[in-house]
């Protein structure tokens, strides 16, 4: 039998990134700790008039009523990735972003305990579970006025695959959400599964991706309606290897920095919506010429539907990333 101290979240830093750690994993296994979804899952309502602080939202709509949580206000919700916390960057990026720049209720998805570091194959499994339970809060929110269709979900890694899994549920049950952007979607785990397994095109009414790790943390393949590659599919992006981390002074993000990537591009562009102007092409690499660039739509916020296709762009090498600035 586990000792219940092996069932207790811990945390460490590499430079400015909070790893969420847990002696045993979370799952169905004879040295798994029992879920508890009480304690797995908490949905953390971030909203301008308490943008550090949060509340809790469970599935009552008595207790819904008492929170700031405002049906009359957009509404994001955030998926972290691997080994996150949502008090880590990510999260806290996101957060100050879209708080900065709008009015909208703001849900970061604590999921940490079912992602922990270093049990990357139950996180896997456990993607499947966190969108069961993330359709069920959204057929919640669904049932109390904020339809499923205005909702814009957005996943970091294995948070972009836990969004694509409720997405497939929702659509199932006859609901279908708004919009789910992936944060470069994970692909160790996913690499050999078809659409049903990952993160696609038909998991919500518009799906965008930013792929900024392709073929190592991050997809490589196009899985969404429209998919952006930041420099034209580079795996490593620009300011990301190891002398550019040290002369940017970017060092506290040598773990991850190009999966990471994707959040930091993203959380800029909620700031500058045009920022990240992008074309179309069927791929860039072996263009021949025939790809000239030419503005055909807006990576990160800024993206919107009938975008389709593989869209490339440029970035710069450090923050502020976008070459077209505000």
């Amino acid at each position: 039998m586990l000792d219940s101290s092996a069932c207790n979240l811990m945390s460490f830093y590499i430079g400015v990134v909070e790893v969420c750690f847990m002696s045993a994993p979370i799952g169905n296994c004879s040295n798994c700790c029992a879920r508890d979804d009480v304690r797995d899952i908490q949905y953390k309502l971030f909203t301008r008039s308490h943008p550090n602080t949060f509340e809790i939202l469970t599935q009552d709509l008595g207790a819904l009523s008492r929170t700031d949580f405002d049906r009359n206000r957009p509404t994001v919700v955030y998926l972290i990735g691997f080994s996150e916390a949502t008090t880590g960057p990510s999260t806290v990026t996101m957060r100050n972003a879209y708080l900065s720049t709008m009015d909208v209720n703001f849900i970061a998805v604590d999921w940490s305990r079912l992602i922990a570091f270093p049990w990357y194959i139950s996180a896997v499994r456990n993607t499947r579970y966190m969108g069961e339970r993330l359709a069920e809060f959204v057929q919640f929110l669904d049932s109390a006025g904020v339809r499923a269709s205005t909702l814009h979900v957005i996943g970091f890694s294995l948070g972009a695959e836990a969004a694509g899994f409720a997405g497939k549920i929702l659509r199932s049950r006859g609901l279908l959400l708004g919009r789910i952007t992936g944060l470069d979607p994970a692909y160790p785990g996913y690499s050999l599964s078809n659409n049903d397994g990952h993160l696609a095109k038909g998991d919500a009414s518009f799906v965008d991706v930013l792929h900024t790790n392709p073929g190592l943390f991050g997809f490589p393949q196009p899985i969404g309606d429209v998919d952006f590659y930041p420099n034209y599919g580079s795996w490593i992006q620009p300011g990301c290897w190891f002398d550019q981390l040290i002369r940017n002074r970017e060092f506290e993000f040598v773990y991850g920095c190009s999966h990471n990537r994707a959040w930091r591009l993203y959380a800029e562009s909620v700031i500058n919506p045009s920022g990240f102007p992008a074309t179309l092409c069927r791929d860039w690499k072996n263009n021949r010429g025939e790809c000239t660039f030419q503005i055909d739509g807006y990576m990160g916020y800024g993206a919107q539907p009938p975008a389709a296709g593989k869209m490339f762009l440029d970035t710069n090498d450090r923050s502020p990333f976008a070459r077209n600035g505000t």
